[in-house]
């Protein structure tokens, strides 16, 4: 099994490395011969600590969870547990937050912001988290600072919506985790609405920058290879890594392979390998010209088995970064299902 001795973290100091080598190579793409990359003379520094989206310094933030898009129930051990997601009750919402999964009842209810995608109409969707976690204050919920993963993968069945949905904190991650189990969910009344309006979605796209790739050179060794369906997922790291970063590589039959920079948390019985990244399209060049255009978001979560692990793969991409992508309070469906599509639509998969 893969063990991880470190933790999710930004990706500040990596981001600050990526400008200077931009700054420098920009204009001479190839001015670094095969032994002269970075990586091969001391190894990059420790990612910072924490959450992405936090603001240490500031109190937390007040958010406003508007309707309800969707609920979701099951029932574990004889407990019934009750899951929904929801879009933001303020309009826009300063332009940087979409939708918010909101977990249990009766005053102890947890609130989480998220990002992603309704995909094929509404019919799937893949969704992250990797946020604070908010507590309910009078008609909003206070966000604190603390730092949780996870993923929301659904897809339609013959016997309705089904979900895998999990946050996975920082700070728990000795808790042995049950075996993933389906969520069985609905739309809610009016949210599958499906007139349009451009008014209705705010997105800043991509700028198209070029930027280091991090699979050039690097990433040699594999950890884990998976399977589901038609694609083929390979896990790397690399010793100029801390533990808890890696570089997932996607083959879709006979089409390039594709990379994704990726975070890695686990607990015990359970993996998240955590996507948000954009695509690198070749390990030939130090600079790829192309990745800046999209931004993919996702992940896999995995039960631990006896020969490796299983659970569930989703990945939807855009040309905006999801963090920057808002709604109107009027949005629908339509408006919802619009940004994104499938790179992985949400499929079962193995690893080992």
């Amino acid at each position: 099994m893969i063990q991880l001795r470190g933790r999710p973290y930004a990706l500040t100091v990596a981001a600050c490395i990526s400008l200077v080598i931009i700054l420098v190579f920009a204009n001479h793409p190839d001015a670094l011969g095969d032994g002269d990359h970075p990586s091969r003379h001391q190894p990059r520094p420790p990612a910072i600590k924490g959450n992405p989206a936090a603001e240490p310094d500031l109190p937390p933030r007040l958010v406003h969870p508007g309707r309800v898009l969707m609920q979701c129930d099951r029932t574990v051990q004889g407990k019934t547990e009750h899951a929904e997601l929801l879009a933001s009750g303020d309009d826009f919402d300063d332009g940087k937050q979409s939708f918010f999964l909101k977990q249990g009842a009766d005053g102890r209810e947890r609130l989480y912001p998220v990002h992603g995608h309704f995909l094929n109409g509404g019919k799937a969707g893949v969704f992250m988290i990797h946020e604070g976690k908010g507590s309910k204050a009078d008609e909003a919920f206070k966000v604190d600072q603390s730092v949780n993963m996870g993923l929301v993968l659904f897809r339609s069945t013959g016997t309705g919506l089904r979900a895998t949905i999990e946050v996975l904190a920082e700070d728990e991650t000795e808790t042995k985790r049950s075996a993933l189990s389906d969520w069985a969910c609905r739309m809610s009344a009016g949210a599958t609405e499906h007139r349009s309006a451009a008014a209705h979605v705010k997105a800043r796209p991509h700028t198209g920058a070029i930027s280091p790739s991090h699979w050039y050179r690097e990433s040699d060794l594999t950890i884990l290879t998976c399977v589901a369906g038609e694609y083929r997922l390979t896990l790397r790291v690399a010793t100029v890594w801390p533990a808890h970063l890696g570089f997932l590589v996607l083959q879709a039959g006979d089409k390039p392979p594709v990379g994704y920079n990726v975070h890695l948390l686990e607990a015990p019985g359970r993996l998240l390998i955590h996507v948000h990244s954009v695509p690198h399209r070749t390990r030939e060049k130090m600079l790829d010209t192309t990745m800046e255009t999209e931004t993919v978001i996702g992940g896999l979560l995995l039960n631990t088995t006896e020969g490796g692990y299983a659970g569930w793969v989703g990945l939807a991409g855009s040309t905006a970064d999801p963090y920057n992508i808002s709604f109107s309070r009027d949005a629908t469906m339509a408006d919802y299902a619009a940004t994104g599509y499938a790179v992985i639509p949400p499929l079962p998969v193995t690893c080992k």
